[in-house]
């Protein structure tokens, strides 16, 4: 999105205005369109034209500051059809499956694409990136987020199937799976890494990590398992007064990650 980030709005933009308490407020820039709220109304025309950081007053005199979303923004307001991979998580995933700029990556499932967005950006043209899911509707809404945020993608591929039963990409540089049984698809997993890359799976419920670390310790080609868990507390700072929020976000899930390595020796 950097050639988009330093033009003024354009119709089809997507904007979030920011009230006098920092409220968020997101919405798809049309020449007819209009922001409606107890602050007053703003026609989207007046934001079109205007560059990013602009103070617009409303019908009432309450001045908005507008912005368009970040990705974190996006990831939050985005249309969704399953849960979404949050914010705190995609830093510490993009980290520990150790991808790159150029990087080719197989992820399952899709979801409503926030994680795809991020991989996508990652990996930059050079890269690639294979977006598996069995479900035709969560790779329409994957789509759909991806194009709406960025229009001029070209570096993800869409796939309609069951990675557990094939994955048609081999020497990839990472795999990322977020699905209820991972375990399921470790085998092909390891044949579409090339050795040294890593797998990185993202689950809920740490029963669901016990049974993954054991199908891992049990396959030849991964070592160096490892699992986390990230928490994010946020502060106020308001002069001397300074205490974390009292909203937190707290789990959300574990992130397990393996290497893969050649054939551990058997033992004589």
């Amino acid at each position: 999105m950097s050639d988009v980030d330093n033009q003024p709005f354009r119709e089809g933009d997507l904007a979030v205005l920011y009230d006098r308490r920092s409220r968020e407020y997101m919405a798809e820039l049309k020449m007819s369109g209009l922001f409606e709220s107890h602050l007053g109304n703003l026609e989207h025309s007046e934001i079109i034209g205007r560059p990013e950081g602009s103070w617009l007053p409303t019908s009432t005199g309450h001045l908005l500051l507008v912005f368009r979303p970040t990705r974190f923004q996006y990831a939050l307001n985005m249309p969704r059809v399953a849960t979404i991979v949050y914010p705190k998580d995609l830093g510490p995933i993009v980290t520990y499956s150790n991808i790159h700029s150029g990087a080719t990556v197989v992820e399952a499932g899709s979801g409503s694409g926030a994680l795809t967005i991020t991989l996508s950006e990652i990996v930059g043209e050079q890269g690639h990136i294979y977006s598996y899911d069995i479900r035709d509707d969560m790779l329409t809404a994957a789509q759909s987020n991806l194009k709406k945020y960025n229009p001029i993608c070209t570096n993800v591929t869409f796939r309609l199937a069951d990675v557990s039963s094939h994955i048609l990409e081999k020497n990839v540089d990472a795999v990322i799976l977020d699905l209820p049984e991972p375990w399921e698809a470790v085998d092909l997993v390891a044949d579409s890494l090339r050795s040294g890359a890593t797998f990185l799976s993202f689950l809920p419920n740490i029963s669901q990590v016990s049974d993954l670390v054991e199908k891992l310790k049990k396959h030849p080609e991964f070592s160096l398992i490892k699992i986390i868990e990230v928490m994010e507390r946020p502060w106020d700072v308001s002069g001397r007064t300074m205490r974390p929020s009292h909203r937190m976000i707290g789990h959300t899930g574990f992130i397990t990650t393996a290497r893969k390595c050649t054939s551990r020796p058997i033992k004589k």
